[in-house]
């Protein structure tokens, strides 16, 4: 998407992932502690909201929840993280009532008020918790041995409400996981019930992910100067005009069938990247049949002919396979971006076809690799920590919330 924001009723939605390789966190992490070694886990976890201040809306803050999902990888570690965002896609939606979302979203009760412009408010439970339907890509990144977060980054206030500048909301909520990541490796758990977390988790080596928006905020000048940053992968990223200034290895990957942001998606930003020479590996990757929002399990993969976009259904991709295909590829780029590798070798899975190279010459050469398909959690099994504490500013009682939308929403 370009900066514009898809409604409900403009975005199509999701199959649930298949979920037979990693057990829910407690299973793991006991067989974990009896083998003396801690065990992969994953959780979801729920903080009480708070605030983030508007850099150009119109109201005085944008309520915000603080979800995530938590990938733990085996090994005691101190492990790198790899903090996952996803796009600018609808938060508030009446389930069972749009093609927006998939049969079965991961969904939870949002305290404020989620409406339609021009409908009676109320209160959540129609909520959709987008950083989980991107957990296929946590758990892909615990088996390389990263600590993966995958991360809530959108309000549903930001339809009527504003929002802050991307580059400064996406940057305020990565900063504040990361602290939570560092608190949790200190053993303050702020509440949340994680399984064999304290002295594994090392916030000083950070690699990044982004689909859609969140896409475009991996490839931007913000995200280039975080501190520590040793990898970058940009999944059909919907830009900002800006040139990417990242100094680390960078991967952009794009659908082929992309019905949103287009299947050129990033590829004159990386071309950019490559001829700047700021970085050895500018790598771009084109994926057969894929599209948008089959990437992410909470929205609908196709629209109800089967097709995507201008592909018809019998050139569309099994969006399990792309799904796959997609957390497959990101965790290998980014294990070898870690270790510095001389040349990349990313994993093929069959009917993907994944095109493409190191976009700058003389840069480590990058091929691929028949792989299996791996299989992924149902987001919908993953166990789930809640607790009344924030770390966010907390939202005042008497905030107005515009909820009259415009053309800039």
């Amino acid at each position: 998407m370009k900066r514009t924001h898809i409604r409900a009723t403009r975005l199509v939605a999701t199959s649930a992932a298949l979920g037979l390789a990693l057990t829910c966190a407690g299973t793991a992490a006991a067989a974990g502690k009896h083998s003396g070694e801690p065990g992969a886990s994953l959780t979801r976890y729920a903080l009480s909201p708070g605030l983030l201040k508007i850099t150009g809306g119109r109201t005085a803050g944008n309520p915000t929840q603080v979800h995530g999902v938590l990938g733990m990888p085996k090994g005691k570690g101190p492990h790198p993280v790899v903090v996952v965002m996803h796009g600018a896609h609808p938060n508030c939606v009446t389930v069972g009532k749009t093609d927006a979302v998939s049969r079965k979203p991961v969904r939870t009760a949002w305290p404020l008020v989620c409406a339609a412009p021009g409908k009676k408010e109320k209160v959540g439970p129609d909520y959709l918790r987008q950083d989980a339907g991107l957990s296929h890509l946590v758990e892909a990144l615990t088996r390389k041995g990263f600590v993966a977060v995958s991360i809530d980054v959108v309000s549903p206030e930001i339809w009527w409400g504003g929002e802050t500048e991307p580059e400064k909301g996406y940057t305020d909520l990565v900063d504040a996981h990361l602290r939570l990541l560092g608190d949790l490796n200190k053993g303050v758990k702020h509440g949340l019930k994680m399984p064999d977390v304290k002295g594994r988790i090392d916030t000083s080596r950070v690699g990044l992910v982004g689909h859609s928006r969140g896409g475009g905020y991996v490839l931007s000048q913000k995200a280039a100067q975080r501190k520590g940053l040793f990898g970058a992968v940009a999944l059909e990223p919907a830009e900002n005009a800006e040139k990417a200034t990242h100094k680390v290895p960078v991967l952009n990957v794009r659908g082929a069938c992309d019905e949103d942001t287009g299947p050129e998606a990033g590829l004159r930003t990386m071309k950019g990247l490559a001829t700047s020479g700021r970085t050895k590996v500018a790598a771009d990757v084109l994926l057969a049949g894929t599209g948008h929002t089959m990437l992410n399990t909470n929205l609908a993969p196709t629209d109800k002919d089967g097709s995507v976009g201008s592909c018809k259904r019998g050139k569309v991709a099994n969006p399990v396979a792309a799904r796959a295909q997609v957390a497959q590829l990101t965790a290998a780029f980014l294990d070898q971006a870690l270790h510095k590798a001389g040349s990349y070798r990313l994993p093929a899975i069959k009917g993907l076809a994944p095109k493409g190279g190191n976009l700058r010459k003389g840069g480590p050469v990058i091929g691929f690799q028949e792989a299996r398909q791996e299989t992924f959690t149902d987001p919908l099994k993953i166990r789930e920590s809640v607790s009344k504490e924030r770390l966010l500013p907390a939202i005042p009682k008497g905030l107005k919330v515009n909820k009259v939308p415009d053309d800039g929403i």
